[in-house]
């Protein structure tokens, strides 16, 4: 992912208006990252976020490791403030699902409960 940044808050503020959008997550520096823009990937990210191991951060951070796109942001000494725009949200989707399901896989716990399950049924995990 290309890392553009941009040093003065204003500016960055301003570009957060015009790309409202157009981005697929806002990391707010007093909220974090708390939803998806693109409906399949909040949906997704609502259901991995029952389990503990897993978090908005987490995906964000595969994103941002394993997608095309660009990340913008603005490092004040206020707090981090960024957006992330994806060249391909399918592709994007596809990666994010396969990468849920992986650490869940790994990191099962021995008891489920009803979320979790739902998470299960969501994810087509057995």
């Amino acid at each position: 992912m290309k890392k553009h940044e941009i040093e003065k808050p204003d500016e960055f503020l301003k570009l957060i208006e015009t790309k409202g959008n157009d981005y697929l997550y806002h990391d707010h520096p007093n909220d974090g990252i708390d939803l998806f823009c693109d409906k399949e990937l909040e949906d997704m990210g609502w259901h991995a976020s029952t389990f503990e191991f897993l978090t908005y951060r987490d995906i964000a951070n595969f994103i941002e490791e394993n997608c095309e796109g660009t990340l913008t942001f603005n490092d004040h000494p206020m707090g981090f403030n960024g957006f992330v725009e994806v060249d391909d949200i399918e592709d994007v989707r596809v990666k994010v699902k396969k990468f849920i399901i992986e650490q869940i896989n790994a990191n099962k716990p021995d008891e489920l409960n009803e979320d979790q399950l739902e998470a299960f049924e969501f994810f087509n995990i057995s």
